[in-house]
């Protein structure tokens, strides 16, 4: 973490950052307790089944007062952070806390809340998508599988034949195993029931992009129900597999292919973040 990138996030507008904890998962904490200290839960899938969470809340006899079903495993905060900071320390500390949290780094945090006119959605890979040198035919193929999967999210969102939606959004090699989709939107002053159409074009495009990704990637708790043995023990029964998350038909079915094929021949997905750009006025 550089003294630029510190300086740069002390410039964010308040409101801004506030909106972003919020957007994560951040809780500030009562006012008669403190205006400035935020907390948050783990928000991650939970390994094996809780006894109160999956047990008691779900109805199963499990030995638990039924009057008290706080998980203090689940439920208590995992993380705080004092903003707005005092000063530069405190505002290092907010980055580096949130940073910790939200599996980002210091510039993948700035660009979340900096960015504007646009969303994107960061694709990490498991493996580079190129090991140079690298012949010009497989870069290629690369960019077209990418800008395909963009056009099925616009065809998803709607998008007909005289809607330039697609002009705005963008394909970036971020590095060797880290894609961005861009997804742009026009510019403030440009009004009118066009560019409306747009904005939301290029939002629904994007969120169609994380839940197809999301279909493809469920978990067994995903495609699982809670049940329980006579023993009382709790177990997880699959009642649907990963096919069953498959569209029928649809521009929704073709997106879920490409992205499916590009993670079996070009490079598998270890994990991606839909980062929302700020509206600026």
């Amino acid at each position: 973490m550089t003294e630029d990138q510190i300086k740069t996030f002390m410039k964010v507008p308040k409101q801004r950052v506030a909106a972003f904890l919020k957007r994560s998962g951040w809780q500030l904490l009562p006012q008669e307790h403190s205006g400035t200290v935020w907390t948050v839960q783990d928000g991650g899938e939970r390994e094996g089944l809780c006894t109160v969470c999956d047990g008691a809340r779900g109805g199963f006899d499990v030995g638990i007062d039924y009057q008290d079903l706080y998980c203090p495993e689940h439920e208590d905060p995992v993380a705080a952070l004092v903003y707005p900071p005092r000063g530069t320390p405190g505002a290092e500390a907010v980055v580096r806390a949130l940073c910790s949290r939200e599996r980002m780094r210091p510039k993948e945090l700035l660009n979340a809340l900096t960015l504007e006119r646009r969303d994107e959605v960061r694709l990490y890979l498991h493996e580079s998508l190129f090991a140079f040198p690298v012949q010009a035919v497989v870069y290629e193929h690369a960019i077209h599988d990418l800008f395909e999967i963009l056009r099925l999210c616009y065809d998803c969102a709607g998008a007909g034949q005289h809607d330039d939606a697609l002009t705005y959004s963008d394909v970036i090699f971020a590095a060797p195993d880290e894609v961005t989709l861009s997804f742009g939107r026009p510019y403030a002053e440009e009004t009118g029931e066009a560019a409306e159409r747009v904005r939301a074009l290029s939002r629904q495009a994007a969120e169609q992009l994380c839940t197809t990704l999301d279909g493809l990637h469920s978990s067994e708790r995903d495609r699982s129900v809670v049940r329980q043995y006579a023993t009382g023990e709790l177990t997880l029964a699959e009642v649907v597999g990963p096919e069953d998350y498959r569209p029928d038909a649809g521009p929704q079915r073709g997106l879920w292919d490409a992205l499916d094929t590009f993670r079996h021949q070009t490079a598998a997905f270890a994990h991606w973040r839909f980062d929302r750009g700020w509206d600026v006025e």
